[in-house]
């Protein structure tokens, strides 16, 4: 037997065939077949299946002497063993095989109970010396499988799945376990094929069996109850639906197997493609002869070079060693990169392979909600305290499978992403990659009737689009499933683990609990976040019952008889808020992934929160749920890291703004009580405060400023950046929010003298941040400087629309105030024109960028300071002056005039006597001892007004 080097060419010619099963699926589900249709393709298929697919096995009793048989797990008579019919199967198993291209086979995955009657027979197709056999059913199991099961579906017409429920018992012929360990890499390349495509069809297999019996176990609730709102049931009276949930568990549990065999051979099988991909070339470094292992660099020398070696010529030695010792430098080298190309190449093999199975369905998320998964026994009620229950069980492969699968189906679902196309479908086909399950791109499909809804529920659905309708379908299928509250339950036992009298002291187990919570806390995230919850009444409805297991874990109520209340909701959201912030704060953790999994998952709850009550517009309502989560990020950014943990704008950054952002306290609209309020206590200008004096400015007396800083480990020269551009950020925020406020409005002068005086404390900070950058050389870099530039410039612009106008009307009353003011801000003015020079000489394309915006708002501060102190008749406070050149740092340079810019305006640098306005005062003296009140600079332009540093 000749068997063709391309073995798996024609899974292609398969794959067209396995599309016309799907699109006749498609055509059953949309209701669009006669009945004398449907009857002849059921008996057609069905008696095709089971003579490609399908093997019995012959019964023997103890005592004869017969061929040798293979007992199978879970049989209850110990006396009674059991062998496949077919003589060519019976030598797979035996190893008696004479097909040298078939590793050794076993049947596997049969689940406990009576004994099965049949078997798959995929190991004994996939080496079959028939390129038919081999190469086309294989691809044609899953798609025959899938019409068959739709054509006996109730929902779509037929009767019952009880007449292929055979098919969930049975077990499969695959190779034997040992042939997918350590020899896999001895075997043949052939076999090594058969290994991987078989562990490749079982696992769509198993697949899809759950895929068409899910729904099954989904009828009937997990606790056994019957309910009248549960769905047509697929089932015949003969038909158990708890019996189907034990199966389906026991099937996810071998799906976990056999896709871990999978991951493991296909990326060592470089001869296998899945259907619809081609082989993927090894990269040359693989195909590379290398100087054998065992060689010593000693003996890597020529014959010439081992003759005069041994002649003495220490010359010729020393240039001989010093040449093997560099052939053993190449080698060394040319090793670690062959080692790295193959972990790459592994990788990429594993990817498209796993990527290539068929998909789990939707609606096998529904299985978290089974009994047989539940985080505690049957008789234990969760009810009861969980530090009294000393064996709690979290997590598992099968339910990370689940969890994962959930994860990327709310994100699917909750998204409102498009319907995939018709010609999608066929590319997805061709991949082996369809999900038919999803209904929505049904070409044949009729859409279904809303009229005389006949309940709140379908009277709520029939105001909504189909892709809604969907989503609060299975919305609504994860509800009466309980799935949600297995959640809770999970949670809730994750925290009595980390943190209660049960908590796991192992390290592994503890990283186990934080890899569930973060799949758990994400799913979280996205039904929380999701405005399509909140947007509507409909949306509102699933959103209480959902939060009614998430928060609570009722799994009895989700029920849709009465409408949503806005207060319910909040109080589910905030014990909510409480369970995932007893989670993340409740035990320390050096995981940084995981503290930013729990914040965003935080941060949505208050903003789902404040979107339930749109006149929730303060940070002191939603039960202090503000409050709470500004407390949990500063408690993150005081606390150590490992050094290997990588601080950036995704966390340090997220935590920070969380820390600013929930930390305002709301200026009164009452004007006689903003006034008692005392400054600090106004806005978020406490925590700007700390932060830029207590932090930012601690940061240059650490060593050559790298920090970390005691009190905020978080900050450092790493983390600088971060912290420097929110800060000034907010500072210009919470400036505009002073004057949106009532203090901003006020005309009385008492009133007035509390806003002059925050405006005075907001520009100290904003001059102690731009020290930071003036006086540390090592801080003054260029994306530092952006930042300075960008949100200066910004602050200034809010100044001169809302901050002038209001000293307008306040001047002949605070007169000394507002110019003590007016020399703060000048003071940072000059730093910002610093920046733009610096930006003009170094050619910084960025700083170009923001400089002619930044130009404008400085020309329009002059004006305007200007206007105000003429309106008030106090020009004496402006002089002229002649300016110098400057750095960064304030010191004078040396004298450029002759040299030319090559920015936009091409205009040479000369020196000008400009205007600017400086308020006289001995704060102004010069640091070089010159009389000039230090604002000596070089003009840039006629039109531009350039000062220089303090």
């Amino acid at each position: 037997h000749t068997i063709s080097s391309s073995m798996g060419s024609a899974f292609s010619e398969g794959s067209a065939i396995a599309f016309l099963f799907d699109e006749l699926c498609y055509a059953v589900r949309s209701g669009r077949l006669a009945e004398p249709i449907r009857k002849y393709l059921d008996q057609k298929f069905q008696e095709e299946f089971e003579d490609a697919f399908v093997g019995d096995f012959t019964v023997l009793k103890e005592g004869k002497t017969c061929t040798p048989t293979i007992d199978l797990s879970g049989t209850p008579d110990n006396d009674v063993s059991f062998a496949p019919a077919d003589s060519d199967d019976l030598a797979l198993v035996n190893g008696t095989s004479t097909n040298i291209i078939a590793p050794r086979g076993e049947i596997r995955f049969s689940i406990e109970g009576p004994h099965p009657e049949v078997y798959v027979k995929i190991l004994s197709l996939l080496s079959s010396y028939d390129v038919i056999e081999r190469e086309l059913l294989p691809v044609q199991l899953c798609p025959m499988f899938r019409l068959v099961a739709a054509l006996n579906d109730t929902r779509h017409g037929g009767c019952g799945l009880s007449e292929l429920d055979a098919m969930l018992d049975c077990p499969m012929l695959l190779p034997h376990p040992e042939s997918s360990k350590i020899q896999f890499k001895d075997m043949p390349s052939m076999q090594q094929w058969v290994i991987t495509s078989s562990y490749f069809f079982a696992t769509c297999w198993v697949r899809e069996l759950i895929n068409s019996f899910i729904y099954a176990g989904a009828v009937v609730p997990s606790n056994g109850s019957t309910q009248s709102s549960a769905p047509k049931s697929t089932l015949s009276h003969e038909f158990n639906a708890t019996d189907v949930r034990k199966k389906i568990v026991a099937r996810l549990k071998a799906l976990v197997e056999l896709e871990e065999e999978l991951r493991f051979t296909c990326s060592r099988c470089f001869v296998f493609a899945a259907p619809g991909l081609d082989i993927l070339p090894a990269p040359k470094e693989l195909l590379d002869d290398a100087t054998p292992d065992d060689v010593e660099p000693e003996l890597a020398l020529g014959p010439a070079e081992n003759a005069l070696s041994s002649n003495g010529n220490k010359e010729v030695n020393a240039a001989a060693k010093k040449q093997a010792s560099k052939r053993a430098k190449q080698k060394e080298k040319s090793k670690h990169k062959r080692i790295k190309a193959e972990a790459k190449h592994k990788e990429l093999l594993c990817s498209r392979t796993m990527a290539a199975l068929r998909p789990l369905d939707p609606q096998v998320c529904v299985a978290l909600g089974f009994g047989e998964l539940s985080i505690l026994s049957n008789e234990e009620n969760l009810s009861q305290q969980l530090s009294q229950v000393k064996c709690i069980q979290v997590g598992g492969p099968v339910t990370t499978l689940l969890l994962s699968l959930l994860e990327n189906t709310l994100s699917n679902l909750l998204a409102d992403n498009r319907v995939a196309s018709f010609k999608a479908r066929i590319g997805k086909i061709q991949n082996n990659d369809s999900s038919l399950e999803e209904e929505s791109d049904n070409p044949y499909k009729v859409e279904r009737s809303t009229d005389n809804p006949t309940s709140i529920f379908e009277l709520s659905l029939a105001s909504c689009d189909s892709s809604s309708r969907k989503c609060f379908d299975m919305l609504d299928l994860y509800l009466r499933c309980g799935v949600f509250a297995s959640l809770f339950e999970h949670l809730a036992a994750i925290t009595e683990l980390r943190c209660g009298a049960n908590r796991q002291a192992n390290a592994e187990e503890e990283s186990d609990l934080l890899r569930i919570a973060r799949v758990i806390l994400s799913c979280v995230r996205t039904l929380i976040g999701s405005t399509q919850l909140t947007r509507s009444r409909t949306g509102k409805l699933f959103l209480s019952s959902i939060l009614s297991q998430l928060a609570e874990g009722d799994r009895n109520d989700h029920s849709f008889s009465k409408p949503p209340c806005s207060e319910k909701i909040k109080k589910m959201l905030s014990n909510l808020f409480d369970l995932v912030q007893e989670v993340l704060v409740g035990a320390d953790t050096v995981d940084m992934d995981f503290v930013m999994d729990g914040i965003f998952c935080l941060d949505a709850i208050y903003k789902c929160s404040c979107r339930i009550d749109n006149s929730v517009t303060t940070a002191v309502e939603c039960d202090g749920i503000p409050k709470k989560l500004s407390d949990i990020s500063r408690r993150f950014l005081s606390q150590h890291w490992p050094e290997d943990t990588k601080l950036n704008t995704k966390n340090v950054g997220k935590l920070l703004t969380q820390v600013l952002e929930h930390s305002i306290s709301p200026i009164s609209s009452d004007i006689k009580a903003a006034m008692r309020t005392e400054t600090e206590n106004l806005g978020c200008m406490k925590t700007l405060t700390f932060v830029v004096n207590d932090v930012l400015n601690e940061l240059p007396f650490t060593e050559k400023c790298r920090g970390p800083v005691d009190s905020f480990p978080t900050c450092c020269y790493q983390t600088f950046g971060c912290y420097y551009s929110i800060i000034l950020q907010y500072l210009q925020r919470e400036l505009l929010y002073l004057f949106d406020s009532s203090l901003g409005k006020a005309r009385d002068r008492n009133a007035a003298a509390k806003t002059i005086d925050c405006v005075a404390q907001l520009a100290n900070l904003l001059q102690t941040l731009f020290n930071l950058t003036r006086n540390n050389e090592i801080l003054a870099k260029k994306a530092f400087l952006l930042q300075e530039l960008k949100w200066g410039s910004r602050f200034l612009e809010i100044f001169v629309a809302k901050v002038i106008p209001f000293f307008h009307i306040h001047f002949q009353h605070h007169q000394e105030n507002i110019l003590d003011v007016i020399k703060l801000v000048q003071r940072c003015v000059r730093q910002l024109y610093h920046i733009i020079s610096h930006g003009k000489r170094e050619k910084d394309a960025n700083l170009a960028k923001e400089a002619p915006r930044a130009k404008k708002s400085l020309e329009m501060f002059i004006h305007k300071i200007k206007s105000l102190l003429k309106k008030n008749n106090c020009m004496s406070a402006m002089t002229a002056k002649i300016l110098k050149l400057k750095g960064i740092n304030g010191a004078t340079m040396q004298d450029n005039r002759d040299i030319t810019c090559d920015d936009n305006d091409g205009v040479e640098i000369e020196e000008v006597v400009d205007e600017e306005v400086d308020v006289e005062g001995d704060d102004f003296e010069s640091d070089d001892g010159e009389n000039s009140a230090e604002a000596e600079a070089t003009g840039e332009s006629e039109n531009e007004y350039e000062t220089d540093g303090e």
